[in-house]
């Protein structure tokens, strides 16, 4: 059934591939872009729809889950200047300051690390500003994802998971309300 997918998802533009998986779906519209974005990036969601093809009620309760919300916004459209990553560390610095510059346990590290590491979001850094904060990633806890940035918030994976008042921005797949780190989101 992925394969239907496959042959959608090889349009040329992304408004094109809603519209084509509307019509596969047999609906009169183009599906919403962060149901596509799911089906593209979660292939039990994918057979979902593809399953309840031509099944309006069903469809609509697939179209409207709650988790499509935490793919509602285009990751290759999410950039970061320099100016923006500069200012985000310095707010983080500050309020880490505020909180005694203290640091995460081993045991949440490991947790905060595990998740980013299996995340699709992690990527080697672009950004210059990026490039200057990064390390050498090694085998050790807190330093297997230091050579990476994360593609959603554009910080530095290693820097960021030590720190108890930074927190992850991705929603959590399954779980509703908590972060990819398995946290709550922050208000």
């Amino acid at each position: 059934m992925i394969a239907e997918l496959t042959t959608i998802t090889s349009s040329n533009s992304f408004p094109e591939m809603c519209t084509r998986m509307g019509a596969f779906l047999g609906m009169n519209e183009p599906v919403p872009e962060n149901a596509m974005r799911r089906a593209i990036k979660d292939d039990e969601y994918a057979n979902n729809l593809i399953t309840c093809r031509n099944s309006v009620d069903f469809l609509q309760v697939l179209l409207n889950d709650p988790l499509n919300e935490s793919f509602s916004e285009s990751i290759e459209e999410n950039t970061h200047s320099n100016g923006d990553l500069a200012l985000k560390a310095v707010k983080a610095m500050f309020k880490w300051g505020k909180a005694g510059f203290s640091v995460v346990d081993d045991e949440t590290l490991e947790r905060r690390e595990n998740a980013c590491l299996s995340c699709e979001h992690l990527v080697k850094p672009n950004k210059s500003l990026q490039k200057l904060v990064v390390s050498q990633a090694v085998d050790k806890i807190g330093k297997r994802a230091a050579d990476c940035t994360c593609k959603l918030c554009g910080c530095s994976i290693s820097k960021k998971i030590k720190i108890p008042t930074e927190s992850c921005p991705g929603a959590h797949l399954t779980q509703p309300g908590y972060n990819r780190w398995g946290e709550k989101m922050p208000r």
